[in-house]
């Protein structure tokens, strides 16, 4: 085999049949039918739209409150106000001012009272205290003249009523300020003849007599509390130690006992360093020594006799202070009862001096703001300095309010649009329809080889090339062009219909149906030759573009030993239409269904869906059987199990007839 010849390869075709086309004259006919009913579905709409009058609106924006100083917070909605200024802004006077300036002024748009009341409107801005005036009318020019005169009309106006309301509101302050003033005059006599009754020293409970001695009191319980059950825990440990036979010492006594305790150990360690040394005979006769037992026992009771002394004494101690600590505790308690009562009837003295005192505070505090208010009003001139401000001026209207032309005219563009493909459909759906046609779908495959047929072993026949035509029923009518070179992919074989074929097949053609159902090709059986079958691994080592190394399971080795009993590397010498026709021979010998659908290709499409079956993805199944378009592959994962892709090492490459 040459390799600088081209390789052939696979390509497998799917698709559906073609539609008739539609006529020229019925397509034609819609056209005219849509472009007439939108053309004049608009022009309907648009001279609907723009035949409405427009109507205008110039608006202007006043505050109805003392604009805020530069360094003052901005004063909080009043609703109530606003809404009062708005009735205000609409009454007859204020109508009837605006009604004779508009006279004097000529102005082409005069009209009455009622008729200004129908034309404005004193809208409020929600959370401040603006109001917006408005005027609607469909003359731009006009309407920015009369907001303007009306917003001029109303600064006016309420400069007048604040001119009459500073001198009313100033009489009235001053009046007042002379009442509060006689009041506070009084309470301070009240308040300072009541405090010196009462013995009252400070404005805060604690500087008084009666609650600081009452404090003390409190304080010292609570001490004399902590020092009962003190000494009462002391006494209780003290009797519970003695009980139990534990030592105790008072602090006295203390050295005492440690000197005799000392003197006893010594004595006895003495004692007993000399009984380990000498007899007691000897002990006896020697004048010095025989006195230490004398003086140790005397030495013990001079030790237990502290002891007693320690134990009666430290109880003594105890039960005193338990005493004196009761004792204390009593006379705390009688002298906190009395305080009490004392406290008592000065909380309630101090009780009427507060109200008192708040009731003066209140009257001052009262006093300070009538005094800021007389001030104000004296400082600021309200005459000059009116509580409004226009904030905006009126300004030409450009656009109208309504109609809104633009939407107008895209609603009427849009719906002359609706209408037309609505009569355009209503029409072809009245209208005669012409017959389509629709071919079946087809699923075929290609063999391009680039050289001749019989570089490959083919014989230049049209039985010998690999080309699988579809019965005659498997095809619609009209066919495609191309439906004879496009083989429908044949039907999947069973596992008994491939058992049964192997076994009724002669050698060679068993050989070549095992190696179909190992992964290779149909289109690659031309290829193989005995150099590619290596014995130490049991495998084949497939040519071409998709060139791999196969595993053959034991049943496809022992078969394709008529193959590998070729001579040299001479290529095989049955071409792929001769073992189609000796398959479709041996199956109809047999007796299996549809012996014309069994070929090279079905055998191999029955190993493809095998592996798709176990959950093959498409890199696996392109890495064992070779190149599969995309198309076939999307088709292939229709038999993927439920539990989707599975990995190679769970992947059975035997099929089940090889596998022995």
């Amino acid at each position: 085999m040459n390799p600088s010849q081209q390789l052939p390869s696979i390509e497998l075709i799917q698709g559906n049949g073609p539609h008739a086309a539609m006529p020229a004259k019925a397509r034609g006919r819609r056209w005219k039918v849509f472009l007439s009913v939108l053309l004049l579905g608009a022009l309907i709409g648009l001279a609907i739209v723009y035949a409405r009058t427009p109507l205008y609106r110039a608006s202007a924006q006043v505050l109805t409150v003392q604009p805020k100083a530069v360094d003052a917070q901005s004063a909080a909605a009043d609703v109530e106000h606003v809404a009062i200024q708005g009735r205000l802004l609409l009454s007859d006077g204020l109508l009837g001012r605006l009604s004779a300036t508009l006279a004097e002024h000529q102005d082409p748009l005069y009209v009455d009272v009622d008729g200004l009341r129908a034309m404005l409107t004193a809208q409020p801005v929600a959370d401040t205290n603006l109001l917006e005036l408005r005027a609607e009318g469909d003359d731009p020019q006009a309407l920015q003249r009369i907001v303007n005169d009306w917003a001029d009309a109303y600064e006016v106006f309420r400069a007048e009523q604040t001119g009459i309301a500073t001198g009313r509101t100033t009489d009235e302050l001053e009046s007042e300020r002379a009442r509060l003033e006689t009041r506070i005059e009084q309470a301070r006599s009240e308040l300072r003849t009541f405090r010196e009754e009462n013995d009252i020293v400070g404005l805060e409970r604690g500087e008084n007599k009666s609650l600081a001695s009452l404090r003390g009191l409190n304080n010292s319980l609570n001490k004399a509390r902590e020092q009962l059950i003190a000494a009462q825990a002391r006494q209780a440990a003290v009797d519970e130690a003695i009980a139990r036979g534990e030592t105790v010492i008072p602090d006295q006594l203390k050295e005492q006992i440690a000197f005799l305790r000392l003197e006893v150990q010594r004595l006895q360690s003495v004692l007993a360093e000399l009984r380990s040394k000498y007899t007691k005979a000897y002990l006896d006769r020697d004048p010095a020594l025989k006195t230490l037992p004398g003086q140790l026992a005397a030495r013990q009771r001079e030790l237990d006799d502290a002891l007693k002394i320690a134990r009666t004494t430290v109880a003594d101690e105890a039960a005193q202070a338990v005493a004196a600590a009761r004792v204390s505790l009593d006379v705390t308690e009688r002298q906190l009862a009395a305080q009490q009562a004392d406290a008592q009837q000065f909380n309630d003295r101090y009780k009427t001096f507060q109200t008192h005192e708040e009731n003066l505070s209140r009257l001052e505090g009262l006093l300070a703001a009538n005094r800021e208010r007389v001030a104000q009003i004296q400082v600021k001139n309200q005459a000059e300095f009116p509580p409004i401000q226009i904030v905006d001026r009126a300004h030409l209207p450009r656009r109208p309010i309504y109609p809104d032309y633009e939407r107008d005219r895209l609603i009427a563009l849009g719906g002359a649009l609706l209408l037309a493909l609505f009569v355009t459909w209503l029409v072809d759906y009245l209208g005669e329809k012409p017959a389509t046609h629709q071919a079946a779908p087809y699923l075929g495959v290609r063999i391009v080889t680039g050289e001749s047929n019989a570089a490959l072993g083919h014989s230049t026949t049209d039985d010998a090339r690999l080309a699988y035509a579809p019965p005659a029923a498997t095809l619609a009518s009209p066919t495609p062009a191309n439906a004879g070179t496009l083989p429908v992919l044949p039907r999947e074989l069973g596992g008994t219909e491939v058992q049964t074929l192997l076994t009724a097949s002669d050698d060679i053609v068993a050989a070549y149906s095992a190696l179909l159902l190992s992964g290779v090709s149909p289109y690659e059986l031309p290829m193989i030759h005995p150099s590619l079958f290596d014995h130490d691994g049991q495998s084949l080592g497939v040519p071409g573009a998709n060139a791999r190394v196969l595993p053959l399971a034991t049943g496809a080795w022992r078969r394709a030993d008529a193959m590998m009993r070729g001579a040299g590397t001479a290529t095989t010498s049955m071409t792929v239409a001769e073992l189609d026709q000796q398959l479709r021979a041996t199956a109809q010998s047999i007796g299996l269904a549809d012996p014309q659908g069994i070929s090279a290709l079905a055998l191999w499409h029955t190993y493809v869906v095998y592996l798709a079956r176990q959950g093959a993805d498409d890199t696996l199944l392109t890495s064992r059987v070779g190149m599969i378009p995309r198309d076939v592959l999307s088709a292939l994962r229709h038999f993927a199990p439920p539990s989707g892709v599975r990995a190679p090492a769970q992947i059975d490459f035997a099929y089940p007839a090889l596998a022995d």
